[in-house]
């Protein structure tokens, strides 16, 4: 017969994490396994693509030792999931290994978004999602000259900074107008196009990557919208994500874009619950954010061990560093929606506020690290613009 667990968590990311730390909060007894489907300890998946130019050691960015798991009587199991069965409350890994659970928690993250390509060049390709991934990249990058990276959000920007910084000549190809147009005002996307090429990076916007095609000394001919064809070494793709829904929606849970939950982060099944990238709240909304994770798991763990814990969807930020400037982003509206816009410039420091009301709904920051804090709780208690205009002015 297989074991039965009191709690099972599908996925070792931050929000898996913190699921079995607050589960041994109110539990410290309950039989707690922790499915980590990769080869390592459970990392900070944030770091990876943040030291693609230094490298990284194999458990460098570990959340914790391998001595946390066993104090806190946590089994670790780094292996992949094949199924889930809801009626006899089992799981099944691809070893076939079954084990059985009275709480279930899906932690599985998101995975990256492949490419729509065409060529007889379009399997060799790089994707980065996990720290494998990372030094994948890192090794099969070093011999190599040019590179293009498809995509202008966080991590494709990151990425093609650590890769000039290894000497290399990199393309970024993005399809919208501007640089991570979902997170910065015009203002700051056009500072960030152009810290990139003053860096020396090529950028290309309103445009996609079509089609890779072998060539006949190795390199790749790549198609890039209607005109521009690219002759490189090697393409990375960062166009997105989407959540690892895929276990879930086969056991019969209930899922959208992602895992359904409600304010308990509790799924269709009353004994399971999913947190981080994976979850899509009430409202629709896949937050995507480590932060946002990082909560999500503590209120999936602490509800799976009997408390009544809500998540308000509170907004968190979002960080970048990239040639040394701070960029910053929390809760700015996508539609102004009667939204007053305030903009405080004084270069290299800029803000920009968005208030309702006289409230503030959320901001952006350029340069201004110390007061990161700061700007972090004055969005969540919504300063009176009074306020805000005599702290930031």
């Amino acid at each position: 017969m297989s074991k039965i667990y009191d709690y099972v968590i599908v996925g070792a990311g931050i929000a898996g994490f913190k699921a079995a730390e607050a589960i041994r909060q109110y539990d410290g007894e309950g039989s707690l396994l922790l499915i980590n489907g990769e080869d390592r300890l459970p990392y900070k998946r944030t770091r990876i693509n943040k030291n693609l130019h230094t490298g990284f050691l194999f458990d460098q960015f570990a959340l914790a030792g391998q001595n946390y798991f066993e104090a806190k009587q946590i089994t670790l199991l780094n292996e992949r999931m094949l199924s889930v069965e809801l009626a006899e409350k089992q799981l099944t890994t691809i070893r076939k290994k079954k084990f059985g659970f009275r709480k279930l928690i899906f932690a599985t993250g998101a995975i990256a978004k492949p490419p729509i390509l065409r060529g007889n060049g379009k399997k060799n390709i790089f994707l980065l999602r996990t720290a494998a991934e990372a030094q994948s990249i890192i090794s099969n990058s070093r011999p190599v000259e040019k590179i293009v990276v498809s995509g202008g959000g966080v991590q494709g920007i990151e990425i093609a900074e650590q890769l000039v910084k290894s000497g290399k000549q990199i393309t970024l190809v993005h399809r919208e107008t501007q640089l991570m147009n979902k997170h910065l005002d015009s203002y700051l996307s056009t500072y960030l196009h152009q810290l990139l090429e003053k860096n020396g990076i090529v950028v290309i916007c309103n445009e996609e990557v079509r089609s890779i095609s072998k060539t006949g000394n190795d390199k790749q001919l790549l198609q890039v919208g209607e005109i521009i064809q690219l002759i490189t070494d090697m393409t990375i793709f960062s166009i997105g994500s989407e959540p690892d829904i895929a276990l879930a929606a086969d056991a019969g849970i209930k899922t959208n874009k992602g895992i359904v939950v409600n304010n308990r982060m509790q799924c269709s099944h009353p004994d399971v619950f999913a947190a981080g990238d994976v979850a899509e709240h009430p409202d629709g909304t896949i937050t995507g954010l480590w932060h946002a994770a990082e909560m999500q798991g503590t209120i999936a763990g602490s509800n799976a061990a009997g408390q009544q814990a809500i998540y308000s969807q509170p907004p968190f930020r979002l960080k970048m560093e990239v040639f040394d400037q701070y960029f910053f982003s929390m809760n700015m509206p996508r539609v102004s929606n009667g939204h007053e816009s305030v903009i405080v410039e004084k270069m290299p420091v800029y803000y920009h506020f968005y208030f309702k009301q006289n409230k503030l709904q959320g901001m952006l920051m350029l340069n201004d690290k110390d007061l990161a804090k700061n700007c972090e709780a004055a969005v969540r208690e919504q300063w009176e613009k009074e306020k805000v205009m005599k702290f930031f002015s």
